[in-house]
């Protein structure tokens, strides 16, 4: 079961993010559903589960964005290892305030490297202030709705706890 979430919910994810990020878009800011998928389900799990929902939702990001291909999972991978780092207990989860501060330093993090990876490989950036505010409105747009994400993913973690493959 987990070996099937791991390769449906991070798709989905990526096609929630070509589809209907752009539409629920607050002041320039939007989710980042791979990472808010991806960082959850990492907190809630630790970071060997983490990224590969990181690395699949990346890759399914990079092939249905206009970007660099691999530049998304490149830039996934170090906010999903992070906020995964530590022992992960069923009896003991991480708090959800914890795991929302998480999700949204993953989520900076992720920004704050593709964006990098952008300018790089000499991909045009607007203005310093405008992708700074923006990434700053990602990582808590993000983080915001981790409020929802985490709960969830704690929920499926007990619930397929015995089938673990990982």
């Amino acid at each position: 079961m987990r070996i099937a979430l791991a390769l449906v919910v991070p798709v989905v994810a990526a096609l929630i993010q070509g589809a209907v990020a752009s539409l629920i878009t607050v002041g320039g800011a939007f989710p980042s559903m791979p990472v808010l998928v991806a960082a959850s389900w990492s907190i809630a799990t630790g970071a060997r589960e983490g990224l590969w929902w990181a690395f699949v939702g990346g890759l399914a990001t990079d092939v249905l964005s206009a970007g660099p291909l691999g530049a998304f999972t490149v830039a996934l991978l170090p906010g999903a290892l992070i906020v995964g780092l530590g022992e992960r207990s069923t009896s003991k989860p991480v708090p959800v305030l914890a795991s929302v501060l998480g999700v949204g330093v993953a989520a900076l993090l992720t920004q704050g490297i593709y964006l990098g990876l952008l300018a790089f490989l000499g991909h045009p950036l607007p203005a310093p202030a405008l992708v700074a505010a923006e990434t700053l409105g990602v990582a808590i747009y993000t983080a915001a709705l981790a409020v929802v994400a985490y709960p969830l993913a704690r929920i499926v973690r007990r619930l397929t706890e015995q089938e673990s493959p990982f």
